[in-house]
C-alpha cells in the first residue's frame, strides 16, 4: 500500500486516538484519585514514590515512546516507500531486538546509580532525595525493569501507527489503568484507610502499599506491550525475516538509533524537566510538594494529551510521509489544519482550568486522607500549569514537522537550552523569591511558551500560513472569543449554583454547559473547525 494513502481518513484516526487518549486519561485520574485518598496530601512515601516514579518516565521519554520511536517510524515510513513492506517488517524486528538490549544496560546502569546515588545534591547541600531518600532508591530501583517493557511496547506501537494502525496501540494504556485501578483495590482493602494510626504506624503501613504498587508498576509494563501483540500480523509485521534481510537491517536499526541520539536528548526535555521540578519539590518545599505538584500536572495532561500527544500521534506518520515525498504544500496545509484544531480543544481547556481550578481538584482528589488544604495549595499551580496547554501543544507539532522535514537540529538545540533555562527559572522561583508549588509551574509555563517562539520562525521561513499570518490571528482570535465567552459563563453560573467547591453535580452541570455554549459560540462566529466537525459527526451519524 502506497504510504501516504495507507494514512487517508486522518480525521477519523485522530477521533479514534484522541477518544481512547480520553479513556486513558479518566482511568488515570480514577487511579490518581485513589492513590491521592490513600496516601493523602502531605506523605512524604507518596512524594517518593512519584519522584522514583518519574526516572523510569525519562527514560521512556528518552529511549522509547519519544525519539527512538520518532526514528523508528521516520525509518520504517522510508524502507516501506523504498524496499516494500517485507524489508520495513525486517527493520522492525532488528530495531525490536537492538532496543531491547540497549533498555536492560540502561536499566541496569540506571539502577547502581540510583542505589549510590547521595542524600543531598552536590554542590548545595539540599536534600534532593527528601526526608526519606532509601525509599526514593528503593522505588526507584523496584521500578526501573518497567523501561524495558515500556520501550518495546512503544516500538511496537510506533510500528503499528506507521502501518496505519491505531487501536491497539492506544487501548493498551487504557488496559494498563484499568489494572492499576484493580491494584489499588486490592491495595486499599487489604491494608485499610489507616486513619487514627500513630505517624510511625502510618508511614510504615505506606511504605508497604507503595511496594506493591511499585511491583503493579511491572505488570503495567507487560500489559502494554501484551494487548498491542495480536496486531502485528495484521499490519504486516509478524513472520520470519531472510538472514540476508535480517544482516541490512540491523545496520539500519543501529542507524536509526544513532540518528535518534540527538532527538532523544531533545525529546526528553519535558521528562527532564519534570524530574527537576519533582526534586526541587522534594528539596525546598514543605511534605507533600512533589506529590500536589504531580497531581496538577496530571490534571493538566488530559486536555494536553487529546491536543498534543492524540493530534501528533496520529498526523506525524502522515507528516513523515508526505516530507519523504517532498510534498511541501500539502504538508504545510496538513501542519496548519493540525495547528488550529489543536488550538479549538488547547483554548477553551486552558481557560477552563484555570477559572475551575479548585473545584476539580476538590472533586477528583479530595477524598480519604487528602484534605482540603492540599486542593488549596495545588489550585495556583494547577492554573499556571493550564496556560501551557496551547503552546506545549502547538510547539509539538511544529517539532514533528520539522523533523518529518528531516530537521532536527533546530528542536534538539530549543530543547537542550530550554532544560537549563527551566532549572535557573524553578531555583530562583523556589529557592530566590520563596514561591511555593506554583513557581515551579510558572516556570514550565514560561517554557513552554519560550520553546513555541523559539521553534516557530525556523519552520516559518520553509513553511509559512498557506495565506499570510492574518487569516490565521483572526480564526485564532475568534476560537479565543468563543471560548473566554463559554468558560465564562459557565463559571458564573457554577458560583452561584455551588454552595461548596467540592460538590460535584454543579461542576459536571458547568462543564456540559461551557460545551455547548462553545458550539454555539463558534458556530455563531463561524469557527470552521466546529463546522468541519459538525459535518463529519453528521456524515458519519449517516
Amino acid at each position: 500500500m502506497d504510504i501516504v494513502e495507507r494514512h487517508r481518513g486522518l480525521f477519523t484516526r485522530t477521533a479514534l486516538v484522541s477518544f481512547l487518549t480520553l479513556l486513558s486519561r479518566l482511568a488515570g485520574f480514577v487511579r490518581e484519585s485513589m492513590t491521592a485518598a490513600l496516601f493523602g496530601h502531605a506523605s512524604i512515601v507518596s512524594d517518593a514514590f512519584i519522584t522514583a516514579w518519574r526516572i523510569p518516565n525519562l527514560f521512556r521519554a528518552l529511549m522509547g515512546e519519544g525519539a527512538i520511536v520518532t526514528g523508528l517510524q521516520t525509518e520504517l515510513t522510508r524502507v516501506d516507500h523504498a524496499h516494500g513492506e517485507r524489508a520495513g517488517r525486517a527493520f522492525f524486528h532488528a530495531m525490536l531486538r537492538l532496543v531491547g538490549k540497549l533498555s536492560v544496560v540502561v536499566c541496569l546502569v540506571c539502577m547502581l546509580v540510583a542505589w549510590f546515588s547521595p542524600d543531598r545534591m552536590p554542590g548545595t547541600g539540599w536534600a534532593w532525595l527528601g526526608e526519606n531518600p532509601s525509599a526514593v532508591r528503593e522505588f526507584t530501583v523496584r521500578m526501573l525493569p518497567f523501561v524495558v517493557l515500556v520501550c518495546l511496547s512503544a516500538v511496537v506501537g510506533g510500528a503499528l501507527n506507521v502501518r496505519g494502525h491505531f487501536f491497539a496501540p492506544n487501548v493498551a494504556p487504557v488496559a494498563m489503568n484499568l489494572g492499576w485501578i484493580a491494584a489499588l483495590f486490592a491495595v486499599g482493602a487489604y491494608f485499610g484507610a489507616g486513619r487514627g494510626a500513630a505517624e510511625a504506624d502510618a508511614t510504615a503501613r505506606q511504605m508497604d502499599m507503595a511496594r506493591w504498587l511499585a511491583t503493579y508498576v511491572l505488570v503495567a509494563g507487560v500489559i502494554l506491550l501484551v494487548v498491542q501483540l495480536p496486531a502485528l500480523s495484521g499490519a504486516g509485521l509478524s513472520g520470519a525475516s531472510s538472514p540476508e534481510e535480517r544482516a541490512r537491517s540491523r545496520r539500519a536499526a543501529w542507524g536509526a538509533v544513532r540518528s535518534s541520539l540527538p532527538l532523544a536528548l531533545g525529546a526528553a526535555a519535558f521528562q527532564v524537566n519534570a524530574l527537576v521540578a519533582g526534586l526541587l519539590a522534594l528539596a525546598l518545599l514543605p511534605d507533600g510538594g512533589s506529590s500536589l505538584l504531580y497531581y496538577a500536572s496530571r490534571l493538566q495532561q488530559l486536555p494536553l494529551s487529546l491536543v498534543a500527544v492524540a493530534a501528533t500521534s496520529a498526523v506525524f506518520p502522515a507528516l513523515s510521509a508526505l516530507g519523504e515525498r517532498r510534498e511541501l504544500d500539502r504538508l504545510r496545509e496538513l501542519h496548519e489544519r493540525t495547528h488550529l484544531a489543536v488550538a479549538f480543544v488547547a483554548v477553551p481547556a486552558s481557560l477552563g482550568l484555570c477559572l475551575f481550578a479548585e473545584p476539580i481538584l476538590a472533586v477528583c482528589f479530595q477524598h480519604g486522607e487528602f484534605g482540603a488544604a492540599g486542593v488549596e495549595r495545588a489550585a495556583w499551580a494547577l492554573r499556571a500549569l493550564a496556560l501551557a496547554i496551547f503552546p506545549a501543544g502547538a510547539a509539538g507539532l511544529v517539532a514533528r514537522t520539522h523533523y518529518a522535514l528531516g530537521e532536527v537540529a533546530t528542536p534538539v538545540r530549543v530543547a537542550l537550552f530550554l532544560v537549563v533555562v527551566n532549572a535557573a527559572l524553578s531555583v530562583g522561583l523556589v529557592a530566590g523569591l520563596g514561591f511555593d508549588l506554583v513557581g515551579l509551574a510558572w516556570s514550565t509555563t514560561l517554557c513552554a511558551w519560550l520553546n513555541l517562539l523559539l521553534l516557530l520562525p525556523g519552520l516559518g521561513q520553509r513553511l509559512g500560513p498557506t495565506g499570510g499570518w492574518g487569516p490565521l490571528a483572526a480564526r485564532l482570535a475568534r476560537i479565543a472569543a468563543a471560548a473566554g465567552a463559554s468558560t465564562g459563563l459557565a463559571w458564573w453560573t457554577h458560583r452561584n449554583l455551588a454552595r461548596e467547591h467540592g460538590s460535584a453535580w454543579p461542576l459536571f452541570l458547568c462543564i456540559f454547559l461551557a460545551v455547548g455554549l462553545y458550539a454555539g459560540f463558534s458556530e455563531l462566529l463561524a469557527i470552521e473547525e466546529w463546522r468541519t466537525l459538525r459535518r463529519r459527526l453528521r456524515k458519519r451519524a449517516s
